[in-house]
């Protein structure tokens, strides 16, 4: 923070007094103050929320192994991408509405009412009798999860001061990242030794116990105001067009080159909708709503922006090396999805580390800064070192080029948070909680269109050079009964072609992978623009926070608010 001088009438500065940082209060009628935990309530509370983001973080890449099981069993491949998208498209969209229902209705009972609708979602899925059913089940799994993800790190972030924030935050890049690996081990398994349906019924006792820990631990104030008053709050309207619109667009952006071509009507009225929607939301919330969902006082600081951006740049490119790694390591190496996990160990590893370094370091250091630009620098070096990858790539180089992602990924979680959140405007109740839900609506967001475009991608360039491939092999009835599009939907085809054609098939396949690595080199280096700027401010100190609560005699230095003009 930076301290400002009073000045006597010849100019001369006379005495310092250190600003303050205004810790917001929730906009429910608590105080900051009163939401910290301390002791037992703290480590339990801390236990559940990291509980809940691990079956959350293991539910995303849980299902990349169980996808073959799943459409030999109901016998519809063509719809097995929904696995995955079902799960992410209602995540991302009604990531914004949560802000607001959490602060009408408070953290703890917003998130004890996802984790029971994740189980719900849990339970449909694994009891699932037919492919519809199974994506139901997702789709359900997702609503839950979306709050899920939101609540974690707003609780996490009112539990403890700003100044305390970095080592709790840590919890969350290291859960994060060990849960996207371990979905392949314990998917592989599953699906290997017992059934496809563990990967859903593991998330029952495991999410029992979570929220039976939250409800045991974690006591907060309630939130003041009627059932009607906390409902008036709530802006149906702008969730209903954002959710609307968002949906249009990603199922545009899902079914582009897939199920549709791009030029065709459903693709092209799906935009067209999609768009005229999201404009008429933001004229409802920014113009007419009394109760925006996205407040524009908030979001008009410059640096939360930066900060919110460079996070959804940097998600993109991370969700993308998740996914894409994993299947490089599956369709060019022939991994089990046991073995892939191993494989990306070293980006794990690594991320965990990191993400514990920065905790660490931020804590007592207060820099913001340093962290983030290490972050964006890295990101663009290390997903660049991925170029490097091929068909006959070197086990040591498998593993180093990994490191530099790993490191850039491993800073980045605590880095853009807490940048947005030290920028919060202190005067403005829930301010706090409206950044953190922000933030995390356009990392969902950057999750979900990165792997979308990943897809598209893979599809589009995959396609060209698999025909290449074809031409140059001489081997054109090899793939007689095979699309191009249907050996890159289900690449181990390409595994029972003949010795001429597989080899030609997996250069094709390589290649297209690689230029999935050089748009997700874009998205770090877009990532980076915007850490530019960012903050340049530190985690203030403990002696300078300030809560609206706080007794005259406890201030150290007079409010900055309160000096007159002429002093």
């Amino acid at each position: 923070m930076i301290a400002r001088s009073l000045t006597d009438s010849q100019g001369k500065s006379v005495i310092k007094i250190p600003k303050k940082f205004l810790q917001s209060d929730a906009g429910d009628g608590t105080r900051a103050s009163q939401q910290y935990l301390h002791g037992y309530q703290l480590v339990l509370t801390l236990a559940s929320l990291v509980t809940t983001l691990f079956i959350l973080a293991l539910d995303q890449t849980i299902v990349l192994t169980l996808l073959t099981d799943v459409s030999s069993d109901f016998g519809s491949f063509t719809k097995v991408g929904w696995l995955t998208s079902g799960f992410m498209l209602p995540m991302a969209c009604l990531a914004p509405s949560y802000g607001k229902v959490s602060i009408a209705f408070g953290r703890k009972n917003t998130l004890a009412a996802a984790i029971i609708i994740f189980e719900i979602g849990s339970l449909i899925a694994a009891l699932a009798q037919n492919m519809d059913m199974l994506i139901g089940g997702r789709v359900i799994q997702g609503i839950g999860g979306g709050a899920i993800q939101a609540m974690v790190i707003v609780i996490i972030s009112e539990s403890v001061p700003i100044h305390k924030r970095p080592l709790a935050m840590a919890l969350i890049g290291i859960t994060f990242s060990v849960a996207s690996v371990c979905g392949p081990f314990i998917g592989g398994a599953f699906t290997t030794h017992v059934t496809w349906r563990w990967c859903f019924y593991i998330n029952l006792p495991i999410g029992a116990l979570a929220l039976i820990m939250l409800l045991i631990a974690l006591h907060p104030p309630p939130p003041e105001g009627s059932v009607r008053e906390k409902l008036a709050k709530i802006d149906f309207l702008g969730t209903f067009l954002i959710t609307a619109g968002l949906v249009l667009v990603l199922l545009a952006l899902t079914f582009g080159g897939n199920e549709y071509a791009w030029n065709s009507a459903a693709v092209i009225v799906l935009f067209v909708l999609g768009g005229v929607v999201l404009v008429l939301f933001m004229g409802w919330n920014f113009m007419l709503s009394k109760n925006p969902l996205i407040d524009g006082r908030v979001v008009a600081v410059p640096q939360i922006m930066a900060a919110c951006l460079s996070a959804c740049f940097s998600f993109m490119f991370f969700m993308g090396l998740m996914n894409y790694l994993a299947i490089y390591f599956q369709v060019i190496h022939r991994a089990s999805a046991w073995q892939s996990g191993v494989d990306l160990l070293p980006f794990v590893i690594t991320v965990s580390l990191t993400a514990t370094f920065n905790g660490i370091f931020m804590r007592f250091t207060r820099f913001i800064k340093l962290t983030m630009m290490t972050s964006a620098i890295l990101g663009p070096v290390g997903v660049g070192l991925l170029l490097l990858l091929g068909r006959h790539t070197s086990t040591s180089t498998k593993i180093g080029v990994l490191i530099p992602a790993g490191v850039s990924v491993g800073f980045q979680f605590q880095s853009t948070l807490l940048a947005a959140q030290v920028k919060a405007p202190g005067h403005i109740e829930g301010s706090m909680i409206m950044v953190t839900v922000f933030l995390n609506f356009c990392k969902s967001l950057g999750g979900v269109v990165g792997v979308v475009a990943c897809q598209v991608l893979l599809l589009a360039r995959g396609q060209i050079y698999i025909d290449e491939a074809l031409r140059s092999s001489g081997n054109q009835q090899s793939f007689s009964s095979l699309t191009k599009k249907a050996l890159l939907q289900a690449p181990q085809a390409i595994w029972n072609l003949p010795e001429d054609a597989r080899n030609a098939t997996l250069d094709a396949y390589m290649k297209a992978l690689r230029d999935v690595f050089y748009l997700n080199l874009a998205f770090a280096v877009v990532a980076l623009v915007f850490a530019l700027f960012t903050t340049n401010e530190k985690i203030p100190k403990k002696s300078q926070l300030q809560h609206s609560d706080d007794k005259p005699e406890e201030k150290e230095g007079p409010d900055l608010n309160s000096l007159t003009s002429d002093v």
